[in-house]
């Protein structure tokens, strides 16, 4: 099996592939129809706008992942990348070095990179910031879980 290179989408040709690639990879797992017309131009935008990865064996697309700036509810000025898509084909091989490069990307920007799974219910964090792993200390601990149960089971 040939090697997998990353590279970033540069041209409409690319835009294209990735569109492509979404339509027959993403679309069977989507909630909804993909409307042609917002997906290409969404596509477009990413690329020339934010960041499309993409993970190619030999000249072939096997996985991508576009990446976009927001920010936090909380603080506008404290930006981070999140996913908008993040789709490989089962088994080519294509999340870790997409992975790689995606959290690379957020080293060099110092930004956290949060890669959201809607089919496996799951985000993952690449980058954490280290205040992640500390308490805050305006707050005092508040058992969430407790509180929420507790709550469910008082109606």
């Amino acid at each position: 099996m040939s090697e997998i290179t990353i590279r970033y989408a540069e041209s409409d040709a690319d835009v294209i592939a990735i569109h492509a690639f979404l339509c027959i990879v993403a679309g069977p797992r989507l909630p909804a129809e993909i409307d042609p017309k917002d997906s290409a131009t969404e596509v477009w935008r990413v690329a020339h706008q934010e960041v499309a990865i993409m993970a190619m064996r030999e000249d072939k697309l096997i996985g991508t992942i576009g990446l976009v700036c927001p920010s936090f509810w909380w603080n506008s000025k404290v930006k981070f990348l999140v996913n908008r898509w993040a789709f490989a084909i089962p088994g080519a091989g294509a999340w870790k070095p997409l992975l790689r490069e995606a959290r690379q990307i957020g080293v060099s920007s110092n930004m956290e990179v949060h890669i959201i799974s809607e089919e496996r219910g799951s985000i993952l964090i690449l980058n954490k910031h280290a205040n992640r792993e500390q308490p805050n200390p305006h707050f005092a601990p508040f058992p969430v879980a407790e509180q929420i149960g507790a709550r469910a089971t008082a109606h």
